[in-house]
């Protein structure tokens, strides 16, 4: 549909683009996003918009898993010290369903970041965040990924899906591999641009 509207060079669902870390600096909470748009935020994916949702973005400094992981991998505190455990821990408890990111217990919890600090170590050893076909090879596109939309004239934002990979992509400096959010009709003609690692 979007082709047919927009012609060849409009987004597709789920498709990689790159993502300068230098060029964001705000993000837009899923969960408001996806009550103002009437849907999740992964299903945003490739979605063209004309109304951009201004009075929603918010700075970094307001997200709590981004200010753990930086005050973590950053400054060196530990994850207890940084927050994440007791904030991992009080989503558990107000959950409907007594999970959160998988997790269910405090050992959950201990566990997952014991993985992020893997998913950390592999990628400042790398020196880039994976894409997700390097994950996974049958991976649909870039399904999964760090969710960034595209607001007017082209500007990255962060979707709030996929925070610590987003905040060690941040860490990293360097471009990395995004799920395409939404798109505002704008931000159109960027996409070829981002659609290349180069």
């Amino acid at each position: 549909m979007n082709r047919l509207r927009y012609g060849p060079g409009a987004p597709r669902y789920a498709e990689r683009v790159w993502i300068d870390p230098r060029q964001c600096s705000q993000y837009i909470e899923a969960a408001d996003l996806a009550r103002r748009m009437g849907t999740g935020s992964r299903q945003l994916s490739g979605r063209v918009v004309r109304d951009w949702p201004e009075d929603l973005l918010q700075s970094f400094d307001s997200h709590p898993k981004l200010t753990y992981c930086w005050a973590h991998w950053r400054d060196g505190k530990t994850w207890e010290e940084a927050g994440a455990i007791d904030f991992m821990m009080s989503r558990i408890r107000v959950s409907p369903t007594g999970v959160t990111d998988k997790c269910r217990t405090r050992e959950d919890v201990i566990q997952r970041f014991d993985t992020l600090e893997q998913i950390w170590n592999a990628s400042r050893q790398q020196g880039y965040l994976a894409s997700q076909a390097q994950l996974e090879p049958d991976n649909f596109r870039e399904v999964g990924g760090v969710l960034m939309h595209l607001g007017p004239g082209g500007e990255p934002v962060f979707s709030g899906a996929g925070c610590h990979r987003f905040a060690i992509a941040m860490l990293l400096d360097s471009p990395f591999p995004a799920q395409l959010g939404c798109v505002h009709i704008s931000a159109i003609p960027v996409l070829q641009r981002l659609r290349s690692n180069s």
